[in-house]
């Protein structure tokens, strides 16, 4: 499991046997440069053909953008071309370049929309490769806590993740997915200024917060993946 963040790379790894230890590590560095020390660094299983990868992509590596339902888009293929339209005119991303996928959602709701680097994922896929560990999936960082989380959310609130030098948030109201955010953040801002910021570029006040990190936090939900989880001091 290896978070990419910014200007640094977080990973954790464990054995395939039930209770087996997690062992962590970071590194500073490109998401390209960080994988491949930590590629040198982390244990592999006695069978290492049996050995798996993924890869959580945090900013500024994914972008979200949240499509308004439209009556007139009917199939999977028209709601990527309005994807990858709203991209390329909210946020000037090419889908030459960026890999546009949208997520399924029930009829007349929004649909979540992500894009992330074709060269990037090409790049990281090569390097697992030419280490013979096999990268299952590379997933956006909300995406993935979304998934980890959604039953266990209240109709209206907002998920914050924070990572190294970003925020991401994802709201909810009425039980559905109602606007995403994410924002550079400086060293040393609080969680609760950061949210702030969000709040007022969304136009949205969640009566409820919870936060996914893997260290201690007021009003936690849960860590990004069990795996990465700090230890307790």
């Amino acid at each position: 499991m290896v978070w990419l963040h910014r200007d640094a790379a977080e990973w954790a790894a464990r054995a395939r046997w039930r209770g087996a230890p997690v062992w962590h590590a970071q590194c500073q560095g490109t998401p390209l440069a960080a994988c491949a020390e930590l590629l040198e660094q982390a244990p592999r299983g006695r069978v290492k053909f049996l050995d798996r990868a993924t890869v959580l992509l945090g900013y500024p590596h994914v972008h979200y953008l949240l499509l308004p339902w439209q009556p007139e888009v009917y199939s999977a293929q028209d709601w990527q071309g309005f994807a990858e339209g709203m991209f390329s005119q909210q946020a000037n991303i090419d889908a030459e370049h960026w890999q546009v996928q949208v997520a399924d959602s029930p009829f007349g709701q929004p649909r979540l929309a992500v894009a992330t680097p074709r060269e990037l994922l090409l790049d990281l896929r090569e390097l697992f490769k030419l280490n013979r560990l096999p990268l299952v999936t590379c997933t956006p960082v909300l995406t993935a806590v979304a998934q980890q989380y959604w039953r266990h959310l209240p109709d209206d609130c907002v998920v914050a993740v924070p990572e190294a030098g970003s925020l991401s948030c994802l709201y909810r109201h009425l039980g559905i997915i109602d606007q995403v955010c994410v924002i550079p953040t400086q060293p040393g801002s609080t969680l609760s200024d950061n949210l702030f910021t969000a709040d007022l570029l969304v136009e949205r006040h969640a009566p409820a917060t919870l936060v996914v990190s893997n260290a201690p936090a007021e009003h936690r939900l849960g860590p990004v993946h069990p795996w990465l989880e700090e230890a307790p001091s």
